[in-house]
């Protein structure tokens, strides 16, 4: 199984459709805040919504996606993955949502950046990119802390929630300049 520690308390895991009822449980807490940006959320009405959700995002195959859950001290507190790796062109893209109260810590930043080690690392790719509404700064605020370039913005390129259709901001970090980063002291 899929599964890497960040540090004593946080970790990466496999998303399991033995996760349903857990997950589904801080979908529907965060569901007000999570529908502002992610349209699935709606469609996620109950634990067995959850578990066929799950069931399409499971396994891990390493030329189109992986899906984690984002734990912390063993619960679930939100998602994080690479739901589209382009392993001939060598490039995944890399997306996530965390819980409100675990906001501001630091979890998805450490998240990202062990994402980034296995993208750039193991599975050998040379790009890295993160979108998001243009309007969802905590989202945004995570490439900009890691020195991704923003490249652009696409218009109306995005479902976002309440079914929106809004701009999406386009972060990328290649790997000389992730290992330039990784370098500094």
């Amino acid at each position: 199984m899929f599964y890497r520690r960040l540090d004593e308390h946080l970790a990466l895991k496999l998303v399991s459709g033995l996760d349903a009822e857990e997950s589904y449980a801080v979908v529907d807490r965060e569901r007000e805040r999570l529908r502002e940006y992610l349209p699935w959320v709606d469609t996620t009405n109950s634990v067995e919504d959850q578990r066929h959700h799950l069931a399409a995002m499971s396994g891990i195959n390493p030329d189109e996606r992986i899906s984690c859950f984002l734990t912390l001290d063993g619960r679930i507190i939100g998602a994080v993955g690479l739901p589209c790796i382009d392993r001939p062109a060598r490039w995944a893209e890399i997306g996530y949502w965390i819980a409100a109260e675990c906001e501001g810590r630091g979890y998805v930043t450490a998240a990202v950046r062990n994402l980034e080690s296995l993208c750039f690392g193991e599975l050998g790719l040379e790009r890295v990119q993160i979108t998001a509404d243009t309007t969802n700064t905590r989202s945004r605020a995570v490439p900009e802390r890691l020195g991704y370039t923003l490249e652009g913005i696409l218009r109306h390129q995005i479902l976002s929630g309440h079914g929106r259709i809004a701009d999406r901001a386009v972060y990328a970090l290649l790997k000389p300049e992730w290992q330039t980063r990784e370098a500094l002291p």
